[in-house]
Order: structure tokens, then C-alpha cells, then sequence
């Protein structure tokens, strides 16, 4: 796949949860889907990566995705961001990221988010 094709089919995935639209962005994951952001606990099955976003999304005003770079590796994209916070507090914060998604019949069965959120909470 091209770097486009890889951007279209990440994209719609980060615009979801940009807009803390839940039920979009989980549209997007397996029935058993696991899910590992930053040094949190892995949670699985869509009951729990529900909990967990629902979670975070209450911890922050906002959040938007730039995707830097993406590749594909087999089953796996792999992407490249810059993601902008919005503290509660209204203090602004980019931190670099690197999500892996493993597909399986195209939907996404592992989500792992690899960031240090700590300076969105400090």
C-alpha cells in the first residue's frame, strides 16, 4: 500500500477518537480487541476498550492526531504522530506518539499506543 492508502485507512480511525466520538472509534475494533495505551494495563474485549477510552477522553478538554508517518508491516500499521492536549486546566501540550494496530480481516484486533502521557497530567 501506498503512504496514502495507509494515511486513508488510519485516518478515519484517529478522526473518531479526535472527536470523542466512542461508538465510531470502537466501530473500528474486533468483539476481542486488546488494547495497551502508554504503560496502562492491556484490556480486552470491546465492554473494557470502551471503559478505558471513556476514561481517558474525561481526562482531557481535547486531543487531535497529526499523523507524521505511517508504514505496514504484514498485518500491522504502524503510525507516526504528533498528538496536541488540551489539559482541563486549558494548558496546551504536543507529545510524540507511536500507535501499532494489528488488523485481522480488516478491524483493528490489538490497539497499542506507545506515548509517555505524563505531561498532559503533570
Amino acid at each position: 500500500m501506498s503512504r496514502k492508502e495507509l494515511t486513508d485507512r488510519v485516518g478515519p480511525i484517529f478522526a473518531a477518537f479526535d472527536a470523542k466520538d466512542v461508538a465510531a472509534f470502537t466501530a473500528f475494533m474486533t468483539d476481542d480487541v486488546r488494547l495497551r495505551l502508554g504503560n496502562a494495563d492491556t484490556v480486552q474485549g470491546k465492554p473494557a476498550f470502551v471503559a478505558a477510552v471513556e476514561t481517558f477522553v474525561a481526562s482531557v478538554a481535547s486531543f487531535h492526531h497529526d499523523i507524521v508517518n505511517v508504514w505496514s508491516d504484514g498485518n500491522a500499521l504502524i503510525t507516526e504522530l504528533d498528538v496536541h492536549y488540551t489539559r482541563l486546566d486549558g494548558r496546551e501540550i504536543t507529545l510524540p506518539c507511536c500507535n501499532v494496530f494489528v488488523l485481522r480481516d480488516g478491524w483493528v484486533a490489538e490497539y497499542r499506543s506507545y506515548i509517555d502521557i505524563t505531561p498532559v497530567y503533570a
